[in-house]
């Protein structure tokens, strides 16, 4: 089961089903999650599930704007929020999930599909370099000291 951040917000978590999945195992991790009140959603086994590959080529692209200077981290974030009606930007986001997360996600995608469409902005692996990990280090696309 792939639970989404912050699990404790997210009434909505991906069950994976693998090669070797029983319909068995998929209904005990359904019957988990509705105990948990939350719902599940069946998925097949791939890299990055479904909502993180989406999301990751979200965030990434997200940062390319902020790299290129198209618009700076607090001026997507109000666009994106307004546009999509959620409660955080993508670049919010990967400041909760960690930048260092996002990059090591990226990196997984990129290698397991061999498509430069998940290449990592080089913004990413600059600030993660520099210990700019979001707010579990206090400081990433917003400063949280």
């Amino acid at each position: 089961m792939h639970f989404m951040n912050p699990v404790p917000l997210k009434s909505m978590v991906e069950v994976i089903r693998g090669f070797h999945t029983s319909p068995e195992t998929i209904d005990i991790a359904q019957r988990l999650l509705a105990e948990m009140n939350k719902s599940g959603v069946v998925v097949e086994d791939s890299p990055g599930f479904v909502s993180n590959r989406v999301l990751m080529l979200t965030i990434n692209e997200a940062i390319f704007l902020v790299q290129d200077r198209v618009a700076s981290a607090a001026t997507w974030t109000r666009s994106s929020k307004a546009a999509s009606s959620t409660k955080m930007g993508p670049l919010e986001t990967a400041d909760l999930i960690g930048l260092d997360t996002i990059l090591f996600s990226i990196e997984v995608l990129y290698e397991s599909f061999n498509d430069s469409k998940y290449r990592p902005c080089p913004l990413l692996k600059k600030m993660v370099d520099a210990g700019l990990h979001g707010r579990k280090s206090g400081r990433g696309f917003y400063d949280y000291s």
